[in-house]
Order: structure tokens, then sequence, then C-alpha cells
């Protein structure tokens, strides 16, 4: 996961406090397989006022490129955070994988 986050959330997760509409959003995690999912940061993937702006899919070939142009605009912390492939076994669901 990015080691900075907007100042604040990681703090309002380790108080508990979320948003309205994130618990919805976590309903989501079936979707999801990461081994950190009791790190304080895994709650923030599901946060609206987060998962917006903070995360997008790109093509695997052009990972790597994108986080480089986006570096070097400004976004110091892009980051590749994971992969999308085919859960085994459910056709047609994605599987992210959080590395």
């Amino acid at each position: 996961f990015p080691s900075a986050w907007l100042a604040g959330a990681l703090e309002c997760v380790r108080a508990k406090i979320f948003s309205s509409l994130a618990p919805a959003n976590m309903r989501l995690r079936h979707g999801m397989n990461s081994a950190r999912t009791a790190e304080p940061t895994y709650a923030l993937l599901f946060d609206p006022q987060t998962s917006g702006g903070l995360l997008a899919s790109v093509p695997a070939d052009r990972a790597e490129a994108c986080v480089a142009a986006l570096r070097a605009a400004g976004c110091t912390h892009a980051a590749v955070i994971g992969t999308v492939g085919e859960r085994a076994g459910a056709a047609g669901v994605p599987l992210v994988t959080c590395e």
C-alpha cells in the first residue's frame, strides 16, 4: 500500500471513524485477495473519499510507464498496488490481489 495517505485518514481509521458509505463499499471485499486485511490501511481502499481518485486500472504491460509518467507530473506517491486476474471457479468474476 502507498506509504503516504491524505492527512488524517489513517488516524480516522484507527479511531474507527468511517464515511457513511464505507460499509457498503466494504461488501465488495469478496473480490479482494490480500494478506494485509488486518492493516488499518486496508479499510482506506473502500473509503469513498479516497478510492475514487487514488485507484486506477491500467493494462499490466503499461503500468510501470504510467507510474513513471504520474511521478514525472508530480504524483510522487504513484505506485502499482496490485493486479486484477481471474478467480478460479468463478467465471467472469475478477480477483484483485493487493501486493
